[in-house]
């Protein structure tokens, strides 16, 4: 229940943001909204506005904003498909950024509340049944010396690499390692275990700590990782799609509802690191230029404005409908392998 409780708030945060840009942009530009929706299909509740209706519909694959006179009959110039292309494209685009944005103010939070990684003496994480665990080692234990030889030095990246070599070369008796634990200096011995796939002595840990940041650093942080996450988002589409790499490792609802059950159960960190990938996942696949998404109803605007006249209203709405079609059978396929995995 835990699960569902979540997947149906981290949809329906990721859902609103996309469909608010559009909204937003709209009104800024005057194109009027009859309705906007969180969720397809039937109607669970609406509340009146002045000049919209926002409601909640059951199904919650999506949602929609309705502009005033989109489908291309009405004269009046405040009417969406009456509007200058630029306006459009402004509306139409808006949705797509808005995830990026809201994938900017995740990490951002992350960030902040939690911190990002560094190198440091600190010991990040033990592995289960080691030596380090045996011993009595703790996360976040300091480790100052080994063997009376100091590793908690100013560089933190050559103190642990000569962590590493005194492990490589002593390793093969017990060590003494000084650590501290909250103010306080600890011996403890330890008799590392011999790893011949490395061909090194290992007790059983990893190095690291998180390093909360302040507001606007974590923004400016923010905003470089966002962009390197789309970099490399759009390379593996880029593959997905032109050399058919990663195609058994799609997932629809169902697998990503599963990766959100995973989340949960380790905690809010894996959440809001979950939430950034499906934002970010939602504003690329927008941009696709193929018909019912985002992106192709930006290429019919770039086709409008380069041509000067609009599409055949009749035309553009049969385009959408065949790709909205197309999207619905490749969603139930991806379902079903969903399904396949989880059951098979």
């Amino acid at each position: 229940m835990t699960t569902i409780i979540t997947a149906l708030i981290l949809f329906g945060i990721i859902v609103l943001a996309h469909e608010l840009g559009h909204f937003l942009v709209a009104g800024w530009v005057g194109i009027p909204a009859e309705e906007f929706s969180i969720g397809m299909g039937p109607k669970i509740s609406q509340i009146k506005g002045k000049k919209t209706i926002f409601s909640l519909r059951a199904l919650p694959i999506g949602g929609y904003v309705k502009f005033f006179g989109d489908d291309g009959e009405s004269d009046d110039p405040r009417a969406f498909a009456n509007a200058k292309v630029w306006k459009r494209i402004l509306v139409i685009t808006a949705g797509p950024v808005m995830n990026f944005l809201l994938a900017i103010l995740l990490l951002a939070m992350f960030f902040t509340f939690f911190g990002v990684y560094k190198n440091s003496t600190n010991i990040f994480e033990i592995v289960e049944g080691s030596p380090a665990e045996n011993a009595g080692l703790l996360v976040g234990d300091k480790i100052i010396t080994v063997n009376d030889i100091k590793v908690d030095i100013e560089d933190q990246d050559k103190g642990i690499e000569l962590f590493r070599k005194i492990l490589k070369e002593e390793g093969d008796k017990s060590l003494k390692i000084t650590v501290l634990r909250d103010g306080e200096a600890r011996d403890i011995d330890i008799k590392p275990d011999y790893s011949a796939e490395k061909n090194t002595y290992e007790i059983g840990i990893y190095f690291g700590e998180l390093e909360r940041l302040g507001p606007f650093s974590a923004i400016g942080l923010a905003i470089v990782q966002t962009g390197r996450l789309i970099i490399i988002m759009i390379q593996l589409l880029g593959s997905l799609i032109f050399q058919g790499r990663g195609l058994n490792e799609v997932v629809g609802p169902i697998g990503i509802i599963g990766e959100i059950g995973k989340a949960v159960e380790s905690g809010i960190k894996d959440v809001l690191n979950l939430a950034v990938v499906i934002t970010l996942n939602l504003g690329i696949m927008n941009l696709i230029p193929f018909p019912a998404l985002d992106g192709g109803r930006l290429t019919l605007l770039l086709v409008e404005g380069l041509r000067g006249n609009p599409i055949d209203p009749e035309k553009e709405e049969y385009i959408h409908f065949t790709g909205f079609i197309i999207l619905m059978l490749l969603m139930i396929v991806v379902t079903f392998k969903d399904v396949a995995r989880q059951w098979f």
